[in-house]
């Protein structure tokens, strides 16, 4: 380990010794064991490019004065400086080692340069709208092992003003982070009662930032105590390698539980384990679960006598990876039948907030001899068939599909596939919602924008009329996303608001709806108002701009006359209002040009809709503008 000699350092910097001096020292062994040592955390990634300018200067000058003077501590460790990074054998050692660092560090010094305050803010603020309302440091994804390994966390504003520290202002971190005050006090505890689950430690990092994707899952490495090398370059497959190197450390099915809360409607993803740590971001709460207890759980909707024959304490030691997927024992009940197959799966974890019933997920199988899919929805133990048998049954959950080797880049080949989960969108994305009645010919323009024909995709066009399906390609270096929506009622408006609620909250914008009316279908004035009304509600002021009111069907107008008096009307009385708002009304005629004229039309701009962040906010679905349109529209 490579430690600045702080004594030497301020020498160095007043002056007194001479310029050749040797500043950094290589601390191994029992050397090391007998130095104590500060570490500084600064949380502006320009000050690490800029570490041999004033700025970086200062900062190390500052935290070596703070070291000596205040602390009596004559060693000081900074990443910027103290990692040969064009080593990769020496990055590699530091990022599995940097936890143990941290934990063995007397003082951690974290440098906040965007605060001037004296205290740590106890609300969010809008200054630091693109950090979560919150200063930049809680925000980074390497901060979080920075935060909790320490005993001794200390903060510093932008002037090295002390303005609190990790055990004094707990309560405040805890607001913060959402990392519960005994953990930030205790740290992680390493008994099995006590230790945060996986589910839990992986939400901590749920809305933080890191400059590359390899990185989410690298600085999570000891926060969950495995040990991987580093492969820079292989972007989100390195969160595949850490959770896949969890499950052959620890024992604990929380891994699986990312999305549990997401409701009907929201998808499925050919992998059961998630593609970064944002998937978390609804298991704060969720804490592993004893043989014991799982037992104690069934008891209590399941007959007792049946619930030991079904689940031997061995079923609960270990899982396992293999080539077929994850080997697990689970227990599952059929719940559903039609053109797949739906189960449902108990794991042996529970959301604290809800009680001690498990968790449970969904396994989808379309076939009996292809592989299960993760399907979303909540689902309750109280809500399964005490009618219905369950059984404890060892399945492989797979954990890879084509789609990842979108990490590759946007142009790799199999990012062109057409139909894809929304677990694989990202913010970078075009993201284009396409909303209409059924046979307002929405399903046409994806298949003339996808080059995807109805005949070659029977399944996922029937699985559109009641759920949402998301459709992909590539097109002049972008990557975008069009989302087929099932008609646009009262129960499909349910499906299309939770699928938006779940886009936001994984910070991705709509960059346009194309709303579609079928031109030789004579409007319902009535009707039409009603629901352009409730598109405006959608929309807000701020997003009606991303509109596009589009007709349908001209390249099979018979009677020219009717359906040019159809769009007039449309426009005069129907929709009048929107479009002079800022939403915009186009013709689509059956053809790839016609459909990427539209899409073109919307440009690159990237906006939430009000729903998203009416949701966002807590405001229950029913509760919304928008949804308080359709039950109108039902009356």
């Amino acid at each position: 380990m490579c430690l600045i000699d702080v004594k030497t350092f301020l020498n160095f910097y007043s002056g007194t010794i001479n310029q050749d001096t040797k500043l950094l020292v290589d601390v191994n062994g029992t050397n090391l064991e007998e130095a104590p040592y500060a570490i500084l955390k600064m949380d502006d990634d320009t000050a690490r490019e800029r570490i041999r300018q004033r700025s970086g200067y200062q900062k190390i000058y500052k935290s070596c004065e703070r070291a000596l003077l205040h602390d009596e501590l004559s060693w000081l460790w900074v990443d910027t400086c103290c990692i040969n990074k064009q080593s990769s054998a020496e990055l590699s050692e530091a990022i599995n080692s940097m936890y143990v660092w941290y934990a063995n560090s007397d003082h951690c010094y974290a440098f906040l340069h965007d605060i001037d305050a004296r205290t740590l803010p106890s609300k969010r603020d809008d200054k630091y709208s693109h950090h979560n309302g919150w200063p930049k440091w809680f925000s980074r994804g390497w901060t979080l092992q920075e935060l909790i390994a320490p005993d001794n966390v200390h903060f510093f504003n932008q002037n090295w003003e002390y303005i609190g520290s990790k055990q004094g202002d707990a309560d405040t971190l805890e607001l913060i982070t959402k990392i519960s005050v005994d953990v930030l006090r205790k740290g992680l505890r390493q008994s099995d009662d006590t230790h945060p689950s996986v589910a839990q430690i992986m939400s901590w990092a749920a809305n933080r930032r890191t400059t590359r994707d390899e990185d989410q899952a690298y600085s999570l490495l000891g926060l969950l105590g495995v040990h991987m090398p580093m492969l820079y370059g292989e972007g989100k497959n390195a969160f595949l390698r850490l959770q896949l190197e969890v499950i052959r450390t620890i024992n604990d099915q929380s891994i699986f539980a990312w999305g549990w809360t997401l409701t009907d409607g929201s998808g499925w993803a050919p992998s059961f384990l998630a593609d970064e740590p944002s998937r978390f971001r609804d298991c704060s709460k969720i804490n592993r679960m004893t043989h014991k207890a799982l037992i104690d759980a069934l008891k209590k909707h399941f007959p007792k006598n049946k619930v030991h024959k079904m689940a031997p304490r061995e079923h609960f030691k270990t899982f396992d990876v293999t080539n077929e997927g994850i080997l697990i024992s689970l227990f599952l009940q059929r719940d559903s039948s039609g053109v797949s197959e739906l189960f449902s799966a108990m794991l042996a974890c529970c959301d604290t907030q809800d009680g001690s019933s498990p968790i449970t997920i969904t396994l989808r199988q379309s076939g009996p001899d292809s592989n299960y899919s993760r399907y979303f929805r909540r689902r309750m133990v109280s809500e399964w068939n005490a009618n219905v048998p369950i059984k404890m049954e060892k399945v492989f959950l797979p954990y890879r599909d084509n789609i990842d080797f979108n990490i590759r880049g946007p142009l790799s080949r199999p990012s062109r596939l057409a139909r894809i989960p929304f677990m694989n969108i990202r913010p970078s994305d075009i993201i284009i919602l396409v909303l209409g009645a059924s046979g307002s010919g929405k399903s046409n323009i994806i298949n003339k924008l996808t080059r995807v024909s109805p005949e070659h995709d029977k399944h996922s066009l029937a699985a559109s009329m009641t759920d949402c399906s998301a459709y992909t390609c590539v097109r002049k270096g972008k990557r975008f996303i069009f989302i087929d929506t099932p008609a646009f009622d009262m129960h499909g408006f349910e499906r299309i608001s939770n699928l938006m609620n779940f886009i936001y909250q994984g910070s991705m914008k709509l960059t346009g709806l194309i709303y579609t009316h079928n031109i030789m279908v004579e409007c319902s004035c009535a009707g039409e108002q009603c629901k352009s009304q409730i598109l405006k509600s959608m929309c807000g002021d701020k997003a009606i701009d991303r509109l596009r009111l589009v007709t349908t069907m001209w390249d099979g107008v018979q009677d020219p006359e009717y359906a040019i008096r159809v769009e007039d009307v449309l426009k005069r009385n129907c929709w009048k209002a929107l479009l002079q708002e800022g939403a915009t009304s186009q013709w689509f005629v059956n053809t790839p040009q016609s459909a990427w004229a539209i899409v073109e039309s919307l440009g690159d701009t990237r906006k939430p809709l009000l729903l998203q962040e009416e949701m966002v906010k807590g405001i229950n679905l029913r509760e919304t503008t928008a949804f308080k349109g359709f039950s109108f529209l039902q009356k």
